[in-house]
């Protein structure tokens, strides 16, 4: 057991849960003080004298005088705090720039100030006091958790830009290291699959209690490269190696070696660990004091959480992490139940418009916490310490409940993942919906994708490609079956879909079965070429036309009958 961590969550976790209970209690008074504050500490910046900070003095003023910003807004501002400028966003100089392309598009660099980071972190803590209050024995083992570099390049005044994750896993309090036995130098090996592979050898030898990040699909790489080296881990484990053959740099290699020793003891019980696996590792026979997993579960996430139960034991607990980004962390799930959790209050200053109205919102017709209700689906604008305001997320909520008096929400989807070629707007929690029922239920050995909107061509009418991958590929009776069922469950989910597919206006979808392991496969392109560990988005609706031609491998097209 980790005492010094555990005393420290004796000590902080209650009335860490409890302060926040309370400002539950008087959501808009929280955000009302967040707000002026934030005002008047930025008054007199650039963004600040522009747009008359120092001129608003109540939520309603603040919401006629500040337009809605994206980014194209705000970068700008960015640029010249990069350069050195003073007082752009926030008067606080920025002391790191998170890396992100959100789901597409070119890199961002979200500004991160000392207060910002200090935000997140406060939240983290929230969110652990909840777990540790639930699941006390998480601190009998340790956390495995993957991240990017910190540092992937340097502003032009020097300020680091990288992983935020990467950021905060290096400078974690010292109080926590100790729980977390992977170095921080494993995140800086360039080599996607050396780097997991070191990841994994230094984590077999401790029990592991947590696997923790963001997406589901990263702890189902992790658990496959498990199996895949099991051998040359037993090899390792026992004589105090690290595999010869793997892309390390020299200096991060070294600093790994010297903290490793032959421990025959535990490669005996890798051993038989591989004996109970069939051959292989498994990370419910590696760890079997694993008490939770902490990840996403809802949106367009959820496909990966079937597809985890082969590798980690029946009934083990999945802590949803919540509504987070770059730009802000959001909610914080404080149960095991679900994937919504309260909006942190006190940290970031929230706003939402309704998703059917079905246009953009102006400045003053967005509503405030008080205003949502259970059941209704927002689009949300952040305004953030970091220096963002009124910055339009394009993510869309779902209010699930009120943790006192505060909204509890859930992420649906992002605002692209939508796709319409004759009016039918459909969606992807449609998609996924119509996937659950055709797919998931009856061929469990189908793994998802994504839905492709085809365009007209050739005198064919649009339509929608479904790429599946199987570990066994279905007959040809079955997959038209199959895909005769997407065509149904889009129908019942989506009546315009319905009503466009009775007329002839859209053609029945296709069916597109692949040969297994290329999803795998080109998430660990992506990886490799830069893409961040954990949140690497893929979205499940698109009408990129490119995307499909990522998966070559295929078996055959099957086109729903009529």
């Amino acid at each position: 057991m980790n005492l010094k961590a555990k005393l420290v969550f004796d000590i902080i976790g209650p009335p860490t849960l409890s302060r926040f209970a309370a400002r539950c209690e008087r959501p808009m008074a929280e955000q009302k003080k967040l707000l002026l504050a934030f005002l008047k500490e930025n008054a007199d910046t650039a963004f600040g004298r522009t747009f008359g900070f120092g001129a608003v003095d109540s939520f309603r003023g603040f919401q006629k005088q500040i337009p809605i910003t994206e980014y194209d807004d705000v970068q700008p501002y960015i640029e010249a705090a990069r350069r050195g400028e003073p007082a752009q966003l926030t008067r606080a100089r920025p002391v790191f720039y998170a890396m992100t392309s959100g789901t597409t598009g070119p890199v961002k660099y979200i500004p991160v100030t000392e207060a910002s980071r200090h935000g997140k972190a406060r939240l983290m803590r929230l969110w652990l006091s909840g777990l540790m209050h639930d699941h006390p024995e998480v601190l009998n083992g340790c956390v495995l958790q993957p991240a990017s570099p910190e540092v992937e390049e340097h502003a032009p005044d020097g300020t680091p830009c990288g992983a935020e994750a990467g950021h905060a896993y290096r400078n974690m309090p010292k109080v926590m290291r100790s729980v977390y036995p992977v170095p921080y130098e494993v995140c800086e090996i360039p080599d996607y699959g050396a780097r997991y592979y070191a990841m994994l050898r230094v984590a077999v030898t401790h029990p592991v209690t947590v696997i923790g990040t963001p997406n589901p699909s990263t702890i189902l790489l992790l658990a496959r490269d498990l199996g895949t080296h099991t051998d040359r881990l037993v090899r390792d484990v026992r004589d105090g190696t690290l595999d010869a053959t793997m892309a390390i740099p020299p200096e991060i290699r070294h600093h790994l070696e010297h903290g490793l020793r032959p421990d025959p003891t535990r490669a005996t019980f890798l051993e038989r660990a591989a004996v109970a696996g069939g051959g292989r590792l498994l990370p419910r026979h590696v760890w079997p004091e694993m008490v939770a997993l902490a990840c996403w579960k809802g949106g367009t996430v959820r496909p990966y959480l079937d597809q985890l139960a082969p590798y980690f034991a029946q009934g083990l607990r999945l802590r949803d992490l919540g509504w987070l980004a770059s730009e802000c962390r959001g909610s914080v799930p404080l149960s095991d139940d679900g994937d919504s959790g309260p909006l942190a209050i006190a940290t970031n200053v929230y706003e939402f418009f309704p998703v059917d109205i079905g246009r953009k919102p102006a400045p003053s017709e967005l509503l405030t916490v008080a205003e949502l209700e259970v059941g209704g689906r927002y689009l949300v604008y952040v305004t953030t310490a970091g220096g963002l305001c009124r910055y339009a997320m394009h993510d869309i909520l779902e209010v699930t409940g009120f943790h006192h008096r505060t909204p509890s929400v859930r992420f649906v989807q992002k605002e692209k993942g939508i796709v319409s070629f004759t009016g039918e707007k459909l969606t992807e929690t449609q998609v996924l919906a119509a996937v659950d029922e055709a797919i998931d239920h009856r061929h469990r050995n189908g793994s998802f994708i994504a839905a492709v909107g085809q365009p007209p061509a050739g005198g064919q009418e649009p339509s929608y490609l479904f790429l599946v991958e199987y570990e066994t590929p279905p007959n040809g009776e079955e997959a038209a079956r199959t895909a005769s069922e997407l065509d149904e469950a889009l129908a019942r989910h989506n009546i315009e879909y319905a009503g466009k597919r009775k007329s002839g206006r859209l053609a029945p979808p296709v069916l597109r079965v692949l040969e297994s392991g290329q999803f795998d496969a080109y998430q660990r392109r992506r990886l490799q070429a830069g893409a961040q560990d954990g949140q690497l988005k893929i979205l499940r609706l698109t009408d990129g036309q490119a995307f499909a031609g990522n998966f070559s491998r295929v078996v055959r097209d099957y086109r729903a009958a009529g």
